[in-house]
């Protein structure tokens, strides 16, 4: 035990840094769990204390929640994840959110390796969309590397009952087959639901999805010490990209489909249409923006959806997380936006409620993020127009 013969473990511990704690047994773990605990001091002081960063208590304090289900994605992921023996695992959840999660959709995961066979079987139910995407490693450590392959439902053989298989290989299949390049990592699936209540609020959602090799495989063998600090450390990775290495917020973005100005939002913008090597879905027109709006402040976007598969909008706050979806509104979907006689659409953006159709509520947060996405549209999406009024001249 790393502190001074009969100290407790909460006592100031004799050591420098954790490395020159001595390691009697599972060295490289005991390392690997050293580095997390010394990543977690430094992700509280220059990410979630940083002044650079946050200054409102809002976001310092679901800075420290948002770290903690950071956490929880590493475990199941990384830790557990065996790309010998993949299993889908959620993405996000209401209790889970990263990266900007979407309350309309169910997202699943599963660790690979691009020189080994699978197979995915599932059901088409109530899903709108299903997409499998296939990532290379992430430069960063986390879950964003180059899709290397992709498809769609509208591409796969799908039997009356909705089921189907899809072969993952290096080798082509006869039927459903997605081609492994030998970088591949990480295989993504996107289940979005077009539905009056979000998908991830509604209890009767299922998604029926799972993932095994092809090949006959015994048992793991027992857990050692060099396979569990390699997967701690892949956790740890993931957990510095998601946090010291995200951009600052309010700070000038590079995508594309980013407006710098606040309270509007960019271009429409899609990865596939663009021939651009993609981290994201490469199926989504994407359009974002920040609002930065005070107590009395409403913003009011408004324009027309084109015709797609699939369209929202939400807010997230400053940790790239969707704001509270199960107890109020922060996002709309193409099905709960009410339009007028012509098709057109007016969003509203406020703290306060004002009393009319398409309120998001910015649940005390004064700056975050707008996000849109549009999926498979069949003409460009224009670009929703934004202004800034008092949210008392709205009501009647």
């Amino acid at each position: 035990m790393c502190s001074p013969s009969g100290a407790t473990a909460s006592e100031a511990r004799p050591y420098a840094t954790w490395n020159d704690c001595p390691m009697a047994s599972a060295p490289l773990t005991t390392q690997a769990f050293n580095e997390l605990i010394d990543l977690l001091g430094q992700i509280r002081d220059d990410y979630v204390l940083s002044p650079a960063r946050f200054t409102d208590e809002l976001d310092v304090v679901e800075g420290f929640r948002y770290v903690t289900q950071l956490l929880s994605e590493g475990a199941e992921l990384f830790v557990e994840g065996d790309p010998e023996r993949p299993r889908f695992s959620n993405i996000v959840s209401p209790a889970r959110k990263f990266l900007g999660d979407n309350a309309d959709a169910i997202y699943q995961q599963a660790v690979i390796r691009g020189d080994r066979s699978y197979r995915i079987s599932g059901r088409r139910d109530a899903q709108s969309y299903i997409s499998f995407t296939v990532h290379g490693a992430d430069p960063a450590g986390g879950i964003n590397g180059k899709v290397l392959a992709d498809r769609n439902d509208r591409d796969l053989l799908v039997a009356d009952d909705g089921t189907f298989e899809i072969t993952l290989s290096p080798v082509e299949h006869p039927g459903n087959w997605i081609r492994l390049d030998p970088a591949a990592r990480l295989v993504l699936v996107r289940n979005y639901y077009l539905r009056a209540r979000s998908a991830q609020t509604d209890p009767t959602i299922a998604v029926q999805m799972a993932i095994e090799p092809l090949d006959q495989l015994a048992p793991p063998a027992p857990l050692d010490d060099a396979t569990f600090a390699s997967r701690l450390r892949a956790a740890n990775d993931f957990l510095r990209s998601t946090t010291l290495a995200l951009r600052v917020f309010g700070t000038p973005g590079t995508v594309p489909f980013r407006s710098n100005t606040p309270n509007t939002v960019g271009t429409p913008w899609s990865f596939r249409n663009a021939d651009v090597d993609a981290a994201g879905a490469v199926d989504i027109y994407y359009s974002t923006g920040s609002f930065d709006l005070g107590p009395d402040d409403a913003l009011v976007m408004e324009g027309t959806i084109p015709p797609c598969v699939f369209a929202n909008v939400t807010l997230w706050n400053a940790h790239m997380q969707t704001l509270d979806y199960v107890h109020q509104r922060c996002s709309l979907n193409s099905a709960q936006i009410q339009t007028e006689s012509d098709g057109r659409f007016r969003i509203v953006i406020s703290d306060r409620d004002p009393g009319v159709p398409n309120w998001i509520s910015t649940q005390g947060h004064r700056q975050g993020d707008i996000f849109w996405r549009f999926l498979l549209p069949e003409e460009q999406p224009p670009t929703p127009t934004c202004t800034v009024v008092p949210v008392g001249s709205l009501a009647g």
